[in-house]
């Protein structure tokens, strides 16, 4: 906030940006299976099968993880969910949402790098079974697209555990005047620029968990594609339901169980 005049870092200001977010994941699934159909060849149609397969799975483990987010903080605006974790719990631990949500993070940043098809979900273009995957046939900018889709996924799922989790562009006792640390101690900061150490803060965030899913597909070696399902259906559905009925008991208790 400069004065009277406040700076949005969303691209489209609406109430409803989760549900927008989720849609516009979900279309991924289409150029996937498209991809692999139209090539007109059995290892990409196999790769777009696997493709459609895995992200139709982790689609649902991460939306539970998000309905958690969405009952702790009570919006489906994101905006609001970020402003919301600028609070402090107990006047000096950050309300975000790693300490509200710590099995949601998980859920989410799991699911999140298996909708990116990187390593080591990266099961619809395994070299050593499908040669390339569902882009086998293709070479030049159809490659280029396929390939920026995937990294482009890794910076949505970067930005939404940031936004979700970790605060989005909000530091820690910063505040539209300065610095109020707990004990009354005061540090004044011009608005401009508290405003850039948010929009900083915000993208230090981002290139970190960007650096983190780097780092997991440099590490760990590719998983088997009944490892990949087990996962997904029988580890990480359970455990996002289970997160979700917890949260709506503890809310409702919270409460009084008055509606």
């Amino acid at each position: 906030m400069l004065g009277d005049y406040t700076i949005n870092l969303q691209a489209a200001e609406t109430g409803v940006g989760i549900l927008l977010i989720l849609a516009m994941v979900s279309m991924g699934v289409y150029g996937v299976v498209l991809g692999g159909w139209a090539s007109n060849s059995r290892y990409s149609m196999l790769g777009g099968v696997r493709g459609t397969a895995q992200m139709i799975s982790y689609e649902v483990s991460m939306g539970l993880a998000i309905v958690a987010v969405v009952l702790t903080y009570g919006t489906l605006d994101m905006q609001e969910i970020a402003r919301a974790q600028g609070e402090l719990m107990w006047g000096v631990i950050p309300a975000w949402g790693v300490f509200y949500q710590p099995l949601a993070l998980v859920i989410l940043f799991i699911a999140g790098m298996a909708e990116s098809k990187r390593a080591p979900f990266d099961l619809p273009e395994a070299e050593s079974e499908l040669v390339a995957g569902f882009y086998t046939e293709y070479s030049g900018s159809k490659q280029l697209v396929f390939m920026m889709a995937d990294f482009v996924e890794i910076a949505i799922v970067a930005a939404l555990v940031t936004t979700f989790f970790f605060g989005g562009w909000q530091v820690p006792y910063l505040y539209q005047d300065g610095f109020q640390f707990p004990g009354g101690w005061q540090v004044y900061v011009p608005s401009l620029m508290v405003t850039l150490m948010q929009i900083v803060a915000f993208l230090l965030k981002l290139f970190f968990f960007c650096w983190v899913q780097i780092l997991v597909r440099w590490s760990l070696p590719r998983v088997r594609y009944d490892q990949l399902m087990d996962l997904g259906w029988k580890r990480l559905l359970p455990l996002g339901l289970a997160n979700v009925v917890i949260t709506a008991i503890l809310i409702l208790a919270l409460q009084g169980f008055t509606v």
